[in-house]
Formats: structure tokens, sequence, C-alpha cells
């Protein structure tokens, strides 16, 4: 099955796609692989197969890639030939599973008739009144197969069991095998031994003995069959062909990056979008936003330097990006063309623990072993505020870990904030001498106020003493 796993993986999946429709497989797999941007550049179709044959074993790549191309426009024929010959070679390996059972079942048959001719000629008369009475009782039996187990005996010389299991399934001794030439138990005791194991066998389903040597259920099984569930055989490599998406091994806790130009789509879940700002002010009016995206492994920090766009950006809605910039760990987006909508339908499967590290805020005594140049989004408490300029502004923030300096220029010094408000900073960067936050062009700020709680004020009348 390995083999032709690979094949309808390689041939008839990776091979009919153009360039683009590629591109776009890669860049969905590069969390899966391991794709670095350069190889995304170099690989090609055989090596991608390659790799997801190695990572998704047996039927799993070619359900891996289904799932992928299913979403990408203009592959509908490409996904239905996949699963054509996906379900070719599952009826092929399903119907060499069962040509054993079907090879038993003659080889027993053959033995029947000549065991029973020999018994004719060599035995007495009482022994040949007991074979007719024994091959009628197996007609009368056979009669009722639609509701009765039939059994098996396979190469361990255990009973097997196949066909619809039933609480009336058990109301008769299963048909025991025919005795064969040189066997050294009478027919008087083969039944004794029937009648005793009958009543456990009533309560118990019958096990049949396959290749690993474990017994397994085979055939319908209804809910009153038995007072305990059937055991169930452990799983062996590459006999699940569920699609479900395995956990990650390890959730990140940093937004990804990228650089440079990226062409490729890429799907993302809005997690959140700021409102629309005034960033320039100097010639003409600029404005933008700041969003966060994930996908299903990774999250994204985002600069939309196109307002239009804000109605896209809603939390929970899907959304492709296409034709953006990768710069200092945020993707920007410029264009309209560069976003665009998918199916209404469509939901992405993202891990409550992905989300909570996008929305977290770092603490500042991790803040103090970054680099210099990062930049950082969170929400602190002011603790102390102090006017240098009338452009600037200095803030002590604070956390549990210790406290920090955020410089703010510009514009940003307007904002009404006093101590013991909290900021939402956004896009600030991290200088290396002083160690503290620094606003920049595309900086955002919003204060968030604490929540007064209003006393009653009690009505003094109300504790006057009254006149006796």
């Amino acid at each position: 099955m390995e083999t032709e796993c690979k094949r309808i993986l390689l041939l008839k999946g990776l091979q009919p796609l153009n360039d683009d429709q590629f591109s776009m497989v890669k860049s969905l797999l590069d969390s899966d692989l391991g794709l670095t941007s350069k190889m995304k550049e170099d690989y090609t179709k055989v090596k991608i197969a390659d790799m997801m044959h190695k990572k998704f074993r047996g039927i799993l790549c070619v359900n891996k890639l289904l799932m992928l191309l299913k979403d990408i426009e203009g592959l509908e024929d490409t996904v239905k030939t996949i699963k054509n010959e996906k379900r070719k070679v599952m009826k092929k390996y399903k119907t060499q599973g069962l040509a054993p059972v079907k090879k038993r079942k003659q080889e027993a048959s053959s033995t029947d008739e000549s065991t029973s001719t020999a018994n004719k000629a060599s035995r007495p008369l009482d022994d040949t009144l007991v074979s007719k009475k024994r091959k009628t009782k197996t007609t009368g039996t056979n009669k009722s197969n639609k509701t009765q187990p039939t059994s098996e005996w396979g190469q361990l010389g255990q009973p097997a069991v196949t066909g619809a299991l039933s609480p009336a399934s058990f109301s008769q001794p299963p048909q025991m095998p025919p005795p064969t030439p040189g066997c050294s138990f009478s027919t008087k005791k083969m039944e004794t031994q029937t009648i005793k194991t009958e009543k456990f066998e009533m309560m118990q389903p019958m096990p049949e003995w396959g290749q690993l040597g474990q017994p397994s259920i085979t055939g319908a099984l209804s809910p009153g069959s038995f007072s305990q569930p059937p055991w169930m055989p452990p799983s062996t490599p590459g006999s699940s062909f569920s699609t479900k998406k395995p956990r990650l091994k390890s959730v990140p806790t940093k937004a990804s990056r990228e650089e440079g130009l990226q062409k490729c789509a890429k799907e993302v879940m809005v997690l959140k979008a700021t409102e629309p700002f005034a960033y320039d002010i100097t010639d003409e009016e600029r404005k933008m936003f700041h969003a966060t995206v994930v996908t299903e492994s990774q999250f994204f920090r985002v600069k939309v330097f196109h307002v239009g766009l804000k109605d896209k950006f809603i939390p929970k809605r899907v959304i492709t990006l296409a034709d953006y910039i990768g710069r200092n760990g945020f993707l920007e987006v410029y264009n309209v063309s560069s976003v665009s909508d998918v199916s209404a339908d469509r939901k992405m499967e993202v891990s409550s623990r992905l989300i909570q590290n996008a929305n977290a805020t770092p603490k500042i005594k991790e803040l103090r072993s970054e680099e210099p140049g990062t930049f950082v989004s969170g929400v602190y408490q002011v603790h102390k505020k102090m006017v240098l300029d009338q452009c600037i502004t200095l803030y002590e923030i604070q956390d549990d870990t210790g406290t920090m300096d955020v410089l703010v220029y510009g514009r940003l010094t307007k904002v009404n904030c006093e101590e013991g408000d909290k900021l939402t900073l956004i896009c600030f960067e991290l200088s290396g001498d002083p160690r503290q936050l620094r606003s920049v062009t595309h900086s955002f700020i919003k204060v968030i106020k604490p929540r007064k709680n209003k006393k009653q004020q009690l009505n003094p009348d109300l504790y006057m003493k009254t006149p006796a």
C-alpha cells in the first residue's frame, strides 16, 4: 500500500499542479515539513512528495493532500481523481484481506467432503449413521446462517466469527468442524465439550485470530450483545485513515517572521484588529491599522496600510493574504487585492493555547533579555508619568516581574493617560542602552481607564432615632 499511496500522491496529486498551485501547497505545508523560504523555492514536486510520504505514512499522505487541494480554486477535477484512485486502492487491499478467509472456507468444505467419504468406507454402520446425522444437522444450521455467526478455523486452531452478532446469535452452539483422519477425539467428546462451553460463549464475543496472533471482532455488534464492550485490537502503523490533524508538538510563543515580498497565498484567521489611526500628518494624512492573525500552527502581526480593508479583518473570519511584504516581524499589506475572502462556511481549527500565546503580554523581565530592535506589543499598567517636553512623555510601566520606561514622542503624547491607567502598546521598539521601549512612526497607544466603584451614599435620616 505504501507504493500505491506514493504513486497517487505524486502522479495524481502533485504532478497536475501548475507553478502557482504548487507554491500554495508548499506554503501550506511549511509548518508540517519545516520548509524555509529557500526550500520552498528550490524543492521540486518529487522532493515534496518524498517528504510528505515520510512525514505522513500510508494513506495519511493522500488524506493530507486532499485536505490541502480541496480549497484551492480550479482543482476540483484533480481532487475527484485522487479520491477515485484512493477508493480503488482501499477496495483492492480490503479484498486481499478477505481472500485468506474465503480460501479457508473452501479448504474446510473440501476436507468435510473427503472426510465423509472416507468415514463411509472405513467405519461400521453406526458411525455412518452418526455422520449422516451430523450432515443433516449441518444442513439445518446453514439455513439460519443469516442470523447466526459462522465458525471458521484458522491456522492457530481457534474459532473465528464473521457476520452479524446479536443476542439471538448464541441461542445454539456454533458448528464444530468435522473430525479429520487421525484425530484422537471422538464425536461424543466433542459434543460434550461444545455443551460445556455454550454458556461461556453466549456471554462473550468469539475471537478471530489474525496474522499478529491477537484476537479481533468482525461483523456488526449490537449494543445489547455483550455485558461489557468488546475488546478491540491495538492499531498498527498505517492502519488509521483519519484526517484529523495532529496536535502541535510545540506551540510558538512569539510571532512568526517572514522577510521580503511573499507571492504565495496564506490562509489565516483574524484574531483582533485596532481601529484605523493617522500615523503621518506632515503632508497629507496617512492612516493604517494593526491586526493579529493565526494559522493552525503560527501567529503573525500585520500592518494594514489600506483602511478600506478594515471590514475584512473581523475576528474569527478566515481570509487569504497574498502579495504582502515581510519586514521587522510584521506582514505589511498595502493593496486591496492582497486580501480576499474564502467560503463563508470555512472554519479553521486553532488550538486555544496558540490563541492565548498570540494575545499574551510579554513580561518585563523577559524584555530585558530580548535583542535591541525587537518590536513589542502588550498591555501594561502605568506606575509613573513624567512630561519631559511638549512632544516627549516618559511613562514607567510595571508588572509582577519589574519596571521599564516607555518613551513616547509626537502625536502619541496627546493621549489622556494618568498613573494607575493601563496602556495598550503596539509596535514599540526595544532600545539597547538604556533598556526602554520607544514609540516609532507606526506605534499605537490605547488607554484603559480603571473601573471606579461608586459607593452608595447612605441617607443619614434612616439612622435617626424616633422619639419614644
